[in-house]
């Protein structure tokens, strides 16, 4: 799981050419939106932290990563494939080779941004999970 809690590492993860463009675009384009959205003199990992999920991750990771489950309900506690499950994320979006979920903590903005690549290796069930909730575009 790569994680990226501060503007320092988001940056380091843009610039890494190991890293999937795809992927460096995608942190890129949140980063800038998030910094032209507030005031100059907030650090990036005070709005967001950036996780991207990494062959052989699972939903472990994400909740060792995110400190909560995606994959069950903050109200009653009810699993993805319930037909009762509500997710805890404000939107999933698909964008090609991966899924952005996006999940607000505080009321003051903070949230958590999670990348997963839509490809072969990544856990199934996460992937499921994307699958059958993003949002239309």
């Amino acid at each position: 799981m790569l994680s990226l809690t501060n503007r320092a590492a988001v940056e380091a993860a843009i610039n890494a050419a190991a890293l999937d463009p795809a992927l460096r675009d995608l942190l890129a384009l949140r980063a800038r939106q998030l910094e032209d959205d507030t005031e100059p003199d907030v650090e990036l990992g005070d709005l967001a932290h950036f996780h991207a999920v990494e062959p052989g991750d699972g939903l472990k990771e994400v909740k060792g990563a995110l400190g909560f489950a995606v994959d069950i309900n903050f109200v009653d506690e009810r699993c993805f494939g319930d037909p009762d499950f509500v997710p805890s994320w404000e939107w999933i979006e698909h964008h090609g080779g991966y899924f952005e979920l996006a999940f607000v903590l505080t009321d003051g903005g903070l949230g958590h941004v999670l990348f997963v690549p839509d490809r072969q290796g990544i856990d199934q069930r996460l992937l499921d999970l994307c699958r059958s909730h993003m949002t239309p575009v």
